[in-house]
């Protein structure tokens, strides 16, 4: 059986009773103070350890804190806020240069820059039907390269194109296939272009040293 409650017992010092609630009328008419120390209506005094945030409430975690600043190649197209890398490779799908922009920017405007210092006579430079413009293989002519890109079907005239050569385009494809492998690079964590680039860096060079 449960034994007799035990009345109460004196109140540490410095803490107050609880004010009850009392009367029909207004909530809290005759209130009053019980076995407290302190006199009626008099506030209570803070208890012993207390800090800031037990007597008001205070800043939330991390106010203040200084925010990254820096260029962000963000942009929002069909599935949500992206960014999208351009590669630059050589014949064997190795990483020359890339290009970060936002997710809705055009492939075509990117290629001038990014193939500048590389074609040379002979050579052939494989891409696919998005970098297809005339000042695109204007610029690749003037170097004595050879332009194997996909025409746009939406031409009216259109230009000569290899299909055996253009084959070999598998090979930038494998290389952005293993790139996707590291979901860092695939979804882009990183706020920044710089921690995003150092990343990319960092894949390219683990991919020469395999």
């Amino acid at each position: 059986m449960a034994r007799p409650a035990s009345p109460p017992g004196p109140l540490a010092p410095g803490v107050c009773a609880l004010c009850p609630l009392a009367g029909r009328g207004r909530l809290g008419a005759g209130r009053r103070v019980a076995d407290s120390p302190q006199a009626p209506g008099a506030a209570c005094p803070p208890a012993a350890g207390a800090t800031r945030l037990d007597q008001r409430a205070g800043a939330p975690a991390g106010y203040g804190r200084e925010k990254k600043a820096g260029a962000q190649a963000v942009g929002r197209s069909r599935g949500g806020n992206t960014t999208k890398l351009h590669l630059t490779t050589d014949g064997a799908g190795n990483v020359l240069g890339w290009q970060l922009t936002p997710g809705p920017a055009g492939d075509c405007p990117e290629a001038a820059g990014l193939l500048a210092p590389w074609p040379a006579p002979a050579q052939q430079v494989v891409a696919d039907a998005a970098y297809d413009s005339d000042a695109l293989r204007a610029q690749i002519a003037a170097a004595g390269a050879v332009a194997v890109i996909k025409p746009n079907p939406r031409r009216k005239h259109m230009p000569h194109f290899d299909p055996l050569a253009y084959a070999q385009r598998h090979h930038i494809e494998q290389t952005i296939n293993k790139l996707k492998h590291f979901r860092r690079v695939a979804t882009r964590y990183d706020k920044l272009d710089s921690s995003y680039n150092a990343f990319v860096a960092l894949r390219v060079s683990t991919s020469y040293l395999n």
